[in-house]
Order: C-alpha cells, then structure tokens, then sequence
C-alpha cells in the first residue's frame, strides 16, 4: 500500500458516515420541525422510502421515546425524551451564565484558571473554564472531561452525593494510577471523601497529571445536593508544597462556590 493510499483511505474514513443513522435523525429533524403530527406514508414520500423502511426507524425512535405516535389518528410527534433533553440542556446553560461572574472573580483574585464541573456518568465535564490571563498557567477548555476519583472538581460532587448514589458511582470506578499521587482503591477514595464532606473543599494534589494541582469546592443546592462543582488549576512549579497549605486560595474557591449556590437558590426562587 502506497503513501497515496493511504492518504486516500485516511480521508474517507474522516468523512464516513452511517447512512442509516443519518437517515434516522432527518426523519427525527422532519417530524421536530413539522406543523403537525406527521403520517407514515408523508415520511415515506419525502425520503423516497418504503413504508416498512420508514416504520421500523419510527418503531426504533418510539421505543427511545424520541417519538410519540398516536395510535387514533396513526400520527407521529416528538416524543417526551426531546424535552427531558431539553430542560437538561436549559440547566446548563442557566448554570453556566449564573456561573461566569463568580468564574471570573475567582480567576482574577487567584490568578489562576478558574472552572466549573458537573457530574456526567463515571466522571465530571467542564462545563465553563475561565482563564486566569497570566503567560504561565493551566490550559483548560469547556468539555474537558475528568475523573471523579483524582481530580478537585470531581471529588467534590461526589463526596456530597447521596450515600447509595455515591456508592453507585464508587463502583463504576476504573481505578487506574495515573502518577505516584492517584488514589489506587476505593477505601483510599472515601476516606478522603469524609474530609471533603466535613470541610467542603476537595483536592487534586498532582494525583490526575504530575505537573498541575487543583482545589475545588462543591456548588449545592437547597437540598444540600451537589448540583456542580467550581475549582481553580495551577502548576505545581509555582507552589512545590502542594494545594492543601494554599489557605488563601482554599478560602476564595470556598466562597466563591458557595456564592454560586446561593444565586442559584435565588434564581429559582425568583
């Protein structure tokens, strides 16, 4: 196989696709974005498809509750998992604007890249990261993903989970030693855990990359549930002692965490 080849193979395979699903989504977009419920056989016209092709993808769509039929009048509508998909893509971005401002003082009082965390499955996501404008400081970007058992952020939501909750998410754990720091086993996880819970500020002290630390605080709501997690990141050349004798940075992640949580307890008073 030649260079040319290759190249030829690499190219087609960026832009491969899978028909069948990209044909399901365009009926999924057809019947979202049509004026009313839409027939079986109105799909199968404007898709050029049989109609047994066209009932086995709204079959598929219903059962993931993408979809609603209704069986009276043999319609098609959206189904209820668009709008759950919905609300949860409303609260993020709700929580990320409510967020910026604090994101954005807790960079600038730390000098360091400030960021805000939610759970997702077996890890937490970035939902915001807010740069600290210094040369030297931590790269971060929204949707970067981290584990929940070696980072600040990440340990932070799951010390206040609920306690079967928390011990769901325990067990889902790939535990892996990423450097010489990483909590290796579970007792050594909540152990740490109880400290996180009584003094609400969680650590990263080189444990997920050997050059960068973290403090993060939980974010909770009036139920005491941790709806996120805020933090900051700095490189451990800048502070060799480790992130846990930074009592002023520990104060302002603190504050500024538990800033969050009283506006969105506001928020939704309002």
């Amino acid at each position: 196989m030649g260079p040319d080849e290759d190249t030829s193979r690499s190219a087609e395979s960026r832009h491969a696709t899978i028909a069948s699903f990209d044909k399901g989504l365009r009926i999924l977009e057809h019947i979202v974005h049509a004026e009313a419920p839409v027939r079986q056989y109105e799909i199968a016209s404007r898709f050029d498809m049989d109609k047994s092709s066209v009932l086995r993808f709204l079959n598929t769509l219903s059962q993931l509750g993408l979809v609603e039929r209704d069986p009276t009048h043999k319609t098609y509508r959206p189904g209820a998992t668009l709008s759950i998909w919905a609300s949860h893509l409303r609260a993020s971005n709700l929580l990320v604007t409510r967020a910026r401002p604090f994101l954005r003082s807790l960079a600038l009082k730390t000098g360091q890249t400030a960021h805000l965390a939610v759970l997702r499955d077996d890890g937490v996501v970035l939902l915001e990261v807010m740069p600290s404008g210094h040369a030297v400081s931590v790269r971060q970007t929204p949707g970067d993903w981290e584990p929940l058992y070696c980072s600040s952020v990440g340990k932070a939501i799951l010390a206040l989970l609920p306690p079967a909750e928390q011990q769901l998410a325990i067990s889902r754990i790939k535990f892996r030693e990423l450097t010489p720091n990483t909590l290796s086993a579970p007792y050594m996880l909540r152990a740490e855990l109880q400290s996180v819970l009584t003094e609400r500020v969680a650590f990263d002290d080189a444990e997920n990359n050997p050059e960068v630390s973290c403090i993060g605080a939980p974010v909770v709501d009036r139920y005491g549930y941790p709806v996120a997690s805020l933090g900051i990141s700095f490189l451990n050349s800048q502070y060799p002692k480790g992130p846990r004798v930074l009592r002023g940075f520990i104060d302002e992640v603190k504050a500024s965490a538990e800033a969050l949580g009283a506006a969105l307890m506001q928020a939704t008073l309002d």
